[in-house]
Formats: C-alpha cells, sequence, structure tokens
C-alpha cells in the first residue's frame, strides 16, 4: 500500500474502534433507561413518579420514530454532497481544461448565489414550510448535477448558481426542520439530547463521505469521467425526497409575527452579541473551510511535483482520509463535551477554531507533501468538532420561530468572505499561501471574540 492507502486504513481502523465504544456506551445508557422505567412502574408510594413513566414512555418512542425519519434522510443528503466534493474542481480544471480564473468565477457564482439567496431562503422556508425546502433542495441540486455533463460554459455557470442555492438550502432547512421537530416533540426527556444528535450528524456526515471518496474514485475509474459521481448524487437525492415527502410532518417559523421578525433581524445585526459573534464565527471559520476545499488539491499537488512525484494523486483516498479525520473530530466532540465533560461547548469551539487557525499557518512553512497532508487532517478533524459545536450553540441562541431565516442570514458574510477571496484567484504558490495566512489570523481573532461574548 502507499502512503495514502496506509493513512486511510489507520483512519478506517481508529474510528471503527471508536463507533463500537460508542456504540456500547449507548446500549448501557438505553438498558439504564429502560431500568429506571422499570423501577418507576414497580414503585407504587408516588402516583407523581407513575405518571413521570407513563409520559416517559411515548416520549423515547418518538425519539426512535424521529431518529429513523431524520438520519436516513441526512445520510442520503449528505452522500449526495460529498460524492461531488472531491472532483468538482479537478473536473473543471483537469478535465473540461478551463483555466485557473475560470474555474476560480465558477466558484465565485457558486458562493455568489449562496450570499444572495441567504436573504430570503430562510425567510421563505419559515413561511412555506421546512419540509417543502428540503423537497426544493433536493431538487435543485440534482438539476445542478446535470448541468456537468455539458461543456457549454453557461450551462456551467447556471449549474454553480443552482449549486450554490443549494447549499444554502442545505446548510439551513433541514437543521432547521431538525431543531424544531426535536422541541415540538419534546425530545430533551430522552436520553437522546440535542447535543449528541449534532455529534452523531456529523458522525454520520464522515462515514458517509469516507465511502462516498472511495465509491467516486472506483466510479471514475470504470467511467473514465470525473461526472460519474455528480450522476451518482442524483441516485441518492430521489430516495431522499420519497422519505420527506412520505415520513416527514411540516413545520413552520412562527407567522402573523411581524415584531418578532423585526427583534430578531436587531439581534442579527448587533443587539444581541452572541449571535453576532455566532456570525462572525461562521463567516471565518466556514470562510476559510470552503477556501481550503477550493485550494487543497493545487496545494497537495504542488507538494507532489515539490518531492519529484509524478504520479497523479489518489484524490477519491485522500478525500476519504480527510473524512477519516473529520469523523473522528466530530467523536472527539461527543466523548469531549457528552460523555467525559471536560470542557464547555463555548470552551471547545475556541480551542478548535485556535486548532485550525495554526494548521493552515504551519502548511505555509512546512512544504513536505506527507506534513501538508497531515496537517489538512488535522484541519478536518477542527471541522468535525466545529460543526456540531456551532449547531449547538445556534440551537441555544436562535428561536425556532426565526430559525430558517436567521441560519440563512448567518451564511451570507462568509459567503461575500469567500467570493472576494476566489475573484482575486491567480495561478500559483504565493497566492494560495497568502490566503492561507489571512484564514490563519482571522480564525485567531474570532476564538479571542469567543472567548469574551459567548456564553456558556
Amino acid at each position: 500500500m502507499d502512503f495514502y492507502q496506509i493513512n486511510l486504513v489507520a483512519f478506517v481502523l481508529l474510528n471503527g474502534s471508536m463507533v463500537y465504544r460508542q456504540y456500547r456506551q449507548d446500549k448501557r445508557a438505553e438498558l439504564s433507561e429502560k431500568i429506571q422505567e422499570l423501577d418507576a412502574e414497580n414503585d407504587t408510594e408516588s402516583d407523581q413518579e407513575h405518571v413521570a413513566t407513563v409520559d416517559r414512555a411515548p416520549a423515547t418512542s418518538s425519539a426512535k420514530q424521529f431518529a429513523n425519519i431524520f438520519f436516513p434522510v441526512y445520510v442520503l443528503v449528505w452522500g449526495a454532497d460529498w460524492l461531488q466534493g472531491p472532483f468538482i474542481y479537478t473536473l473543471y480544471k483537469d478535465e473540461k481544461k478551463l483555466p485557473e480564473e475560470i474555474v476560480a468565477r465558477l466558484f465565485t457564482t457558486g458562493f455568489l448565489a449562496g450570499a444572495v439567496s441567504a436573504l430570503f431562503v430562510g425567510s421563505l422556508a419559515d413561511k412555506l414550510g421546512r419540509k417543502n425546502a428540503c423537497l426544493a433542495y433536493c431538487a435543485i441540486t440534482s438539476l445542478s448535477c446535470l448541468s456537468v455533463l455539458s461543456n457549454n460554459i453557461s450551462v456551467l455557470f447556471a449549474g454553480r448558481a443552482l449549486g450554490g442555492l443549494g447549499t444554502t438550502l442545505m446548510y439551513t432547512v433541514f437543521e432547521a426542520w431538525m431543531v424544531t421537530e426535536y422541541n415540538q416533540r419534546e425530545l430533551e426527556r430522552t436520553s437522546l439530547k440535542l447535543s449528541t444528535i449534532f455529534g452523531r450528524m456529523i458522525t454520520l456526515s464522515s462515514v458517509v463521505a469516507v465511502l462516498a471518496g472511495l465509491v467516486g474514485q472506483v466510479l471514475v475509474s470504470w467511467t473514465g469521467t470525473k461526472c460519474a459521481p455528480f450522476v451518482a448524487s442524483i441516485g441518492c437525492l430521489a430516495p431522499a425526497s420519497l422519505i420527506i415527502s412520505r415520513k416527514w410532518s411540516e413545520n413552520f417559523g412562527d407567522s402573523g409575527a411581524p415584531k418578532e421578525k423585526k427583534d430578531s433581524l436587531k439581534l442579527l445585526l448587533g443587539v444581541d452579541k452572541q449571535i453576532l459573534t455566532l456570525g462572525l464565527t461562521s463567516c471565518c471559520f466556514e470562510g476559510s473551510m470552503y477556501l481550503f476545499i477550493f485550494f487543497w488539491s493545487p496545494a497537495l499537488k504542488s507538494s507532489h511535483l515539490l518531492a519529484h512525484h509524478h504520479s497523479a494523486l489518489p484524490f477519491g483516498i485522500i478525500f476519504a482520509s480527510f473524512m477519516g479525520a473529520m469523523m473522528l473530530g466530530s467523536m472527539l466532540f461527543t466523548k469531549i463535551l457528552t460523555d467525559k465533560r471536560w470542557m464547555t461547548c463555548r470552551e471547545l469551539l475556541q480551542a478548535v477554531v485556535t486548532l485550525a487557525s495554526g494548521s493552515l499557518l504551519f502548511t505555509i512553512f512546512f512544504r513536505s507533501e506527507y506534513v501538508t497532508f497531515w496537517l489538512f487532517c488535522l484541519f478536518e478533524a477542527c471541522v468535525g468538532m466545529y460543526f456540531p459545536s456551532m449547531g449547538y450553540q445556534k440551537g441555544k441562541v436562535v428561536a425556532d420561530g426565526e430559525r430558517a431565516h436567521i441560519y440563512g442570514l448567518l451564511r451570507i458574510p462568509f459567503n461575500i468572505f469567500v467570493v472576494v477571496a476566489l475573484s482575486l484567484t491567480k495561478e500559483g504558490d504565493a497566492y494560495r499561501e497568502v490566503i492561507f495566512m489571512i484564514c490563519s489570523g482571522l480564525l485567531l481573532i474570532v476564538s479571542a471574540v469567543v472567548g469574551v461574548f459567548l456564553h456558556d
């Protein structure tokens, strides 16, 4: 096995071990809950305890039902997204032979569409229904995937615009539906805690991403085209649409409450320092993440050539390794925050942002291909801890009635940040190093702001 295959196997074994330990721990927690219910049933000395038992049983059943209808859709939706991830840059650059500036403009179009759509997508979802918005995501993303089959530049730009709109929907309406449905079912009374759900979401996403990277690599090898994973994405979105349409209930934002909406916008604009802090953190961290998505391929290719290696890089295997690192980060989140309680969610978020800053900065000083790869894996591990941390913080701070609307608005600054960075893209290592240095500095600033303004 070569270097990248060995690293992928190591991530698979390490994650497999942690998943098994988590599974055993979940089973113990489930058994403990059943024992408590039986003890309460047998205790006839208190009518109140009996009532609590009667109430808890349907809540536990509702938690299982909720998990069974949400997580399969989440896996399919993210599977469709991850199938595209490793190949989108190299599809445009290497297969379609587009210059770097055009590739950057295609990416910029997607982020610009994401920024513009963030102004209205969330509020429309709150008004027309989050379930309907999730179905719209599946249709829009399918059209975006079909666009890569064309070599017409206008069609490619239209596809990127649809992709940007779809990304805004994916990062807002699914989570908004989930948190609101969780609250409406009053699942906080069960062992299925909101922080556990966020941790499990990223773990599942990471598992799917590893598999998607491998499947994508196989599809490209079989078909000889990097368009194949995009077509396969549609095969994931179709069953997701079916489950959503048949199993999900609709939920809305608060209608008929213009005053609350106005207050929410005031909160976002700075009256509430916690929401402003979350917006700044989202802008800098997720903006850095998307710039990383654009630049990791050329960065590794450059290090590969510096090491006098002229073989093609296995992008699917590398991507799968990155996702293995992200999965490891998500399980560390669960271990640190939920199981061991070594630190608060705010402290963890601050530590993650600081670590991500260092991982980007050190890629400038260490040009070794292997060291660069490991630093990128460290950044992905930070991503795995960041998203459940941020999701948990947003779940506490933002009200259900405006959840999709606020989540959408929080994505505007980072989309603008990425658009500006990509619009100035140039060929070569120098510009990429400047971008990584700027991102590193911004993340250090965010770490300090989180420590001052975000509350536990």
